[in-house]
């Protein structure tokens, strides 16, 4: 299996021939558009005789739980998506992160048709409905399936003093109402291309710490995504116009000033109306301006009263706060507790 993705178009193996030949076989069953099980259960099972120890029932069912995919000592599971195979409802209790490296595909997600190129990559939330067409020789889609935890550990460790940043995707993940799902277009990245190589390749061999390399990869992989490719994301659920591009520029600017930054100086560098940076701002994390602001400042507040010696007027001078009077009350509010006691409580 080293050395998979050197080659971008692998030949069908003896399940993707089978299920070309029914596909071309039965064009006006329409395989490509998504239907439930029960209605392709048969192309399925005449497929996968040419693997008959699959547990078919297990592992094309409309429900996956990560068991079936995600062996017991290991977080992430890698499985190439086999072209051919009928698009069927289904959904999965996991984070799957789906790559396209080769060709095209569409996911289908609920109402939504994605369609995905070369380079794409696509984060999904555990409980989305969705299904996946990819019907060319050429299309090589990759799935990486992360244990719950696991992803959380490492996607939002990643951000873990990135208060503002860090509630904006947790938001989409968790709550909101809309679709679950973050795309990155990152343009054939071959450092991203090299860090799945390199993790499905670990992932196929049986070497000590295995485990260990492969989350290493994952977090590797989302650092990079963020660094190369942040600008690059769309988030479906804010329904952005075509002016609110720069939603990740403020915020990481929002993030890296948070001490002395404004609305207004944010209007300015921007381009935007303070009402509509309200709008852009509330819209995709939930908080106004100014609640993302004194949560940033309160974590960060938090973290000192924890780590540091420092005093109370310090910490406040150092978390942009003019007035420690001002501090006291916000922290009050934030934490239900004074900074003092709050120091006092973490000593004990």
């Amino acid at each position: 299996m080293e050395g998979f993705f050197m080659n971008k178009t692998p030949d069908l193996n003896v399940i993707e021939k089978e299920l070309k030949q029914l596909y071309l076989k039965s064009p006006e069953r329409n395989l490509n558009i998504p239907c439930s099980q029960d209605e392709i259960m048969d192309i399925l099972l005449s497929a996968y005789t040419a693997m008959p120890d699959r547990n078919i029932a297990n592992s094309l069912t409309s429900q996956i739980n990560e068991q079936i995919f995600i062996v017991q000592n290991m977080d992430i599971a890698f499985v190439r998506h086999a072209r051919y195979i009928p698009a069927f409802w289904h959904r999965h209790d996991f984070f799957e992160i789906i790559c396209v490296l080769n060709g095209n595909c569409c996911n289908h997600i609920l109402n939504r048709n994605i369609s995905m190129k070369t380079g794409d990559i696509c984060i999904m939330a555990p409980g989305v409905t969705h299904a996946l067409s990819a019907f060319q020789d050429e299309d090589i889609i990759m799935n990486i399936l992360i244990r719950k935890s696991s992803f959380e550990q490492s996607f939002f460790g990643l951000l873990e003093g990135d208060t503002i940043l860090s509630d904006f995707f947790k938001r989409i993940f968790y709550q909101t109402s809309e679709i679950p799902y973050l795309l990155f277009h990152t343009n054939e990245d071959p450092v991203l291309s090299d860090l799945i190589n390199r993790a499905y390749t670990e992932c196929n061999h049986q070497k000590r710490y295995k485990k260990q390399m492969v989350n290493t990869l994952l977090s590797l992989f989302f650092i990079n995504l963020f660094r190369r490719h942040e600008q690059h994301v769309e988030c479906p659920h804010i329904h952005m116009n075509s002016s609110d591009r720069n939603l990740m520029y403020i915020l990481r600017y929002m993030q890296a000033n948070y001490k002395t930054v404004s609305l207004k100086e944010l209007s300015s560098i921007f381009n935007y109306s303070e009402r509509q940076l309200q709008r852009i701002i509330r819209n995709a994390t939930g908080y106004t301006f100014i609640e993302n602001i004194q949560n940033q400042k309160m974590k960060r507040a938090a973290e000192l009263l924890n780590t540091s010696t420092l005093s109370i007027s310090e910490i406040c001078e150092r978390t942009g706060f003019q007035s420690l009077n001002n501090f006291r009350k916000i922290f009050l509010k934030h934490y239900h507790i004074t900074p003092s006691e709050y120091r006092k409580e973490r000593m004990t």
